[in-house]
């Protein structure tokens, strides 16, 4: 009889301890699906990212501001320079005054670059397909909602600037990208700052104003450039047209072709006054990030050139040859991109 008490105490032991486990599984895995769930709801909708990447374009491109920003990239001296972006003639442009002992003033407009160099009296002017900071997206932002998520960052939310900012994070879908940190501007659309962050949660470059005045409707551009009728000028690109393109038009997917232009390669910094024109260069974009590939016509151009696969800071290289062309693909994407680019980027 006391071997049958023994017996049932022992049994209704266990069954009070698989209760209490049960009990505990049951709280543990309600715990993580409502963490889950909390972190779900910072995930931006598809109507709100596309709202977002939009209204942060128009700014970029077409609001009027001044300001001075700083350009950090790791393994790299940083860099300053004062932006102003407004009317001239009915015409929108930016002009970007670098604050570096090699000065230089870049006037951006109709997907032009003007850059002047004073002390040389050199103009180069080439074809540009976007305008750099503060623009962050550029094409189809319905595109670029099918390789990144938009996550609404509160708790990173702060005054920058004297001006209320609302953060986000802008989440690759592969590893083909970098993610994104961006603080917007609520008044303006415009983005404050913004850093990438590599795989492993680093900050391997920041682009950020440090003073930024918006509504200015005019800028000067003539007070930094002296006459320009002593100045020389080099046409360093031009929109490529008489020459089939040597790449193919989506070599990584979600990069796109942006456009393909003629450059000239100025070996050691000179300046040629040869009409020919000896780079096929094309410009790849998801919308967020960019890839170049540059082909060259000169078979012996690899000469100029390190072979390999290299990444500094956010920018990655690949360079080597490729049916006896010299073929560098370059961005500010991981290394595995570039990589992919140059793999598949000729036919061979």
């Amino acid at each position: 009889m006391s071997s049958s008490s023994s017996y049932l105490e022992k049994g209704a032991r266990f069954l009070l301890l698989s209760k209490n486990v049960s009990i505990a599984s049951v709280f543990v895995i309600c715990f993580c699906i409502s963490s889950v769930l909390a972190e779900d709801k910072q995930l931006l909708p598809k109507s709100e990212a596309l709202r977002l990447i939009e209204k942060v374009k128009v700014a970029g491109s077409n609001k009027t501001f001044t300001g001075t920003a700083l350009f950090e990239t790791s393994g790299a001296a940083r860099r300053m320079s004062n932006i102003s972006q407004g009317k001239v003639g009915g015409e929108t442009k930016r002009k970007v005054v670098s604050m570096s002992k090699r000065h230089v003033v870049e006037i951006y407009f109709n997907n032009t670059l003007e850059q002047y160099y004073p002390a040389k009296k050199v103009v180069m002017i080439s074809k540009v397909s976007r305008a750099g900071f503060p623009n962050i997206f550029s094409g189809d932002p319905s595109h670029i909602i099918n390789y990144y998520d938009f996550f609404r960052k509160t708790e990173l939310d702060s005054m920058i600037l004297k001006k209320q900012t609302q953060a986000f994070e802008i989440v690759p879908k592969d590893r083909l990208r970098w993610k994104l940190r961006l603080w917007v501007d609520i008044g303006s659309a415009l983005p404050i700052s913004v850093e990438y962050i590599d795989s492993d949660g680093s900050v391997i470059k920041r682009e950020s104003f440090t003073s930024l005045n918006t509504g200015i409707s005019d800028i000067d551009i003539d007070s930094t450039i002296a006459s320009g009728k002593t100045w020389r000028k080099f046409f360093v690109s031009r929109y490529k047209n008489e020459r089939k393109n040597l790449f193919y038009e989506e070599p990584v997917e979600g990069f796109r072709l942006v456009n393909c232009f003629d450059s000239k390669f100025h070996r050691s910094g000179k300046m040629s006054s040869d009409p020919d024109y000896n780079q096929n260069h094309c410009l790849f974009s998801d919308g967020v990030a960019h890839v170049s590939l540059v082909a060259f016509y000169e078979r012996e151009s690899n000469v100029y050139f390190r072979v390999g696969n290299w990444t500094k800071g956010c920018s990655s290289f690949k360079s080597g040859i490729i049916s006896n062309r010299s073929v560098i693909s370059f961005g500010c994407v991981p290394k595995e991109t570039v990589q992919v680019f140059f793999n598949n980027s000729v036919a061979r």
